[in-house]
């Protein structure tokens, strides 16, 4: 049979050291950020369960608007509330936890002066979730991602009209990235570094319509949001229980209903600028 030789490339993986404390700041609680919180409360409690110390703060300063309600994870009952407060009480009475909730727009700040105390440097896992839809809380996302210099794991969601992609990561310099000779990978790329877009004006930023009337409007899919969560939820599982990654970015769309997935294979990783080490290379020639 003739054609082009079938070439598989190895994968590599991401293994996250055990640490003493996981903190998970979401930041947005808006169309994808109130359906994932539901997620991550889940996901804290189930920690908890098994031993673990895992925490979760809800950063939002907007406040819930009727048109929010049915396309966000929010209640009649709930207008004029702010929604990082309301969601962290329901979610708190509900699983008995203790989620905290900042009504202030996010700032770098906020979690960098919290990184730095002496109690929770090398101790404890920051994983910073971006559930926003404008570049300026992006970009703040960001510098902390780059400041940290690997210590922030950084998640990022977004969407447009029925597509959407999840990107996880916490390098931003290429130099930082190994791969040791088993193909462990000792981070990422940031998912600003993915997609740089992400931290540009977009010019739909200046359409008057809000998110809730593009989707009355049925200029977005009422369902897009959920489904970013669901895969999102599904990264910080893996980095919270597994501490394993396979894969650092998941695009989807609904129309017609797709996913697809970027493996860690040299390929893949060769597209930010990170190499390999010699070890890794000596073993695939040899594999060839």
């Amino acid at each position: 049979m003739s054609g082009q030789p079938i070439v598989i490339e190895p994968h590599y993986r991401v293994i996250l050291p055990e640490t003493t404390a996981t903190q998970i700041v979401q930041v947005g609680v808006g169309g994808t950020g109130s359906w994932l919180a539901y997620s991550l409360a889940r996901l804290v409690y189930h920690a908890r369960q098994k031993g673990q110390d895992v925490s979760l703060m809800l950063v939002d300063p907007d406040i819930i608007e009727t048109a929010n309600v049915g396309r966000q994870v929010f209640g009649v009952a709930s207008v004029g509330s702010y929604k990082a407060e309301d969601m962290a009480w329901r979610l708190n009475l509900a699983l008995g936890l203790d989620i905290t909730a900042v009504t202030a727009p996010f700032q770098a700040g906020l979690v960098q002066s919290w990184l730095y105390q002496p109690a929770h440097r090398h101790q404890t896992r920051l994983l910073l979730v971006g559930c926003v839809d404008n570049h300026q809380a992006r970009r703040a996302l960001a510098e902390v991602v780059a400041e940290a210099r690997g210590q922030v794991w950084a998640v990022d969601c977004g969407n447009g009209r029925a597509n959407g992609q999840v990107l996880v990561g916490n390098l931003t310099d290429p130099g930082q990235m190994q791969v040791d000779a088993l193909g462990v990978c000792n981070g990422l790329p940031s998912p600003y570094l993915q997609e740089s877009g992400l931290l540009e004006p977009d010019p739909i930023d200046s359409s008057p319509l809000s998110c809730a009337d593009l989707t009355l409007r049925e200029e977005q899919s009422l369902l897009i949001n959920s489904q970013v969560a669901a895969v999102a939820a599904q990264y910080l599982y893996d980095l919270v229980i597994r501490r394993t990654l396979w894969q650092y970015a998941t695009y989807l769309n609904l129309e017609p209903p797709t996913m697809s997935s970027r493996l860690l294979t040299p390929t893949n990783l060769a597209l930010w600028g990170y190499g390999r080490l010699p070890a890794v290379e000596e073993k695939d020639e040899q594999d060839d």
